[in-house]
């Protein structure tokens, strides 16, 4: 993944604000991973539905997952970058 960092200078937001704002979504992100993953989810919730809503439910869940491993990998990026400029 390719970010745009922010660059930590002078005039800017301080190195250990911009660190703290990113590890707190980072870590709020991952809680909402795990959360995600402990909901309890298999097809007999689905099935009076219809055939297709459990194919439907777990494609959207699956949609969503990916999509909080990308701000997850968005976010980690951005503490790496963070990291390297503090060198």
């Amino acid at each position: 993944m390719n970010i745009t960092a922010p660059t930590v200078h002078l005039n800017g937001t301080p190195a250990t604000n911009l660190w703290a704002g990113y590890e707190a979504a980072y870590d709020a992100v991952r809680a909402a991973q795990d959360a995600l993953a402990k909901i309890e989810f298999n097809a007999r919730d689905y099935y009076v539905q219809g055939q297709e809503a459990w194919n439907k439910a777990l494609n959207h869940r699956i949609e969503q997952a990916a999509s909080l491993r990308q701000v997850e990998g968005y976010l980690f990026q951005h503490l790496i970058e963070l990291q390297q400029q503090k060198k």
